[in-house]
């Protein structure tokens, strides 16, 4: 088993490593990569909601990363600012739930539902909107973020004048070492530590010296980052414009780890829920795209804010 999670985990490191090195060559190519990690994100969780008895509308939740992407992309080639696009990608959810929301009771005549479980054709229609409107906030928007973390300077996010390529490689890398620090060592640490279960009835394995460790590594894992990008006159140059130091980057490895051990920890519940130990079987021994990218979802979060905030 664990000789399976060092094969897998190599094999994610190595993608993630071809994905890096091809966006230092055009950052679109990185955005494919991601909508392609979404879309199968996007399946697994399509599929663990089939397990619950609970469908979507699938065709709206594959769609929707493609139009994040779409507008993104907008935004980048023309002179829409952020907030706009903040603005724009709000509008497309509020009218995509509002349609959601409006399906059930327009067309609930000679629909085909299990009566076991609904009581009418409009209760069934209902949750299956609810369904495709849960899927949308997570995983796909929550992952899609990413398109934004690697247009950061297209976007105006940080000043202008700076490479694209470096920042926003950065910002991207920063995330996942903060995610992947914080999930290596609350694991590590839980195993050195044990002690006392951090949430039994949702995920018994975990514990609090786990979950302690693994914050302090993730805070370590910012400051590093902050120590290495200080060497490349890019980023160094960003942060002494901003004026951001040290202190910043221990604050969003904190918040970044307790978001990623929350994602952590809300991803074994809908497992829990669900009767499920993985949301998929693509990397023996870590489960799906979803059991590895959990963490990721709310870690990208505090990551973009970080951005936004200080620089």
């Amino acid at each position: 088993m664990m000789k399976d999670r060092i094969y897998s985990a190599m094999l994610i490191l190595g993608v993630l490593l071809c994905a890096f090195l091809l966006r230092y060559f055009e950052a679109i190519v990185f955005d494919v990569f991601w909508l392609c990690v979404t879309l199968v994100a996007v399946y697994e969780m399509i599929r663990v909601s089939k397990r619950r008895g609970n469908t979507a509308f699938e065709w709206i939740n594959y769609a929707y990363p493609v139009a994040f992407l779409a507008l993104v992309m907008v935004a980048r080639f023309s002179d829409m600012q952020f907030y706009e696009l903040i603005i724009v990608e709000i509008s497309l959810l509020i009218a995509v739930s509002l349609i959601l929301l409006i399906i059930p009771f327009c067309f609930k005549q000679k629909i085909v539902y299990d009566e076991e479980k609904f009581d009418s054709p409009r209760d069934y229609l209902m949750n299956k909107s609810l369904t495709t409107l849960n899927i949308i906030i997570y995983p796909s928007i929550l992952l899609s973020l990413m398109f934004t973390l690697n247009h950061i300077v297209d976007l105006g996010i940080v000043g202008t004048g700076q490479s694209n390529v470096v920042i926003g490689m950065f910002a991207i890398l920063l995330t996942f070492a903060i995610s992947m620090a914080t999930d290596t060592f609350a694991m590590l640490g839980g195993m050195f530590f044990k002690g006392r279960k951090l949430c039994p009835l949702i995920s018994p394995n975990k514990t609090v010296s786990g979950f302690i460790t693994g914050v302090i590594f993730g805070v370590l894992a910012s400051m590093l980052m902050y120590g290495i990008f200080t060497a490349v006159d890019a980023t160094n140059a960003l942060f002494t414009t901003a004026k951001v130091g040290l202190w910043q980057f221990a604050l969003v490895g904190f918040f970044g780890a307790l978001a990623t051990s929350a994602g952590d920890l809300f991803a074994s519940y809908l497992k829990r829920r669900a009767f499920v130990k993985d949301f998929g079987r693509a990397f023996p021994g870590h489960g799906g795209f979803m059991d590895r990218l959990n963490g990721v979802c709310f870690c990208l979060v505090f990551v973009l804010l970080f951005f936004i905030i200080f620089f």
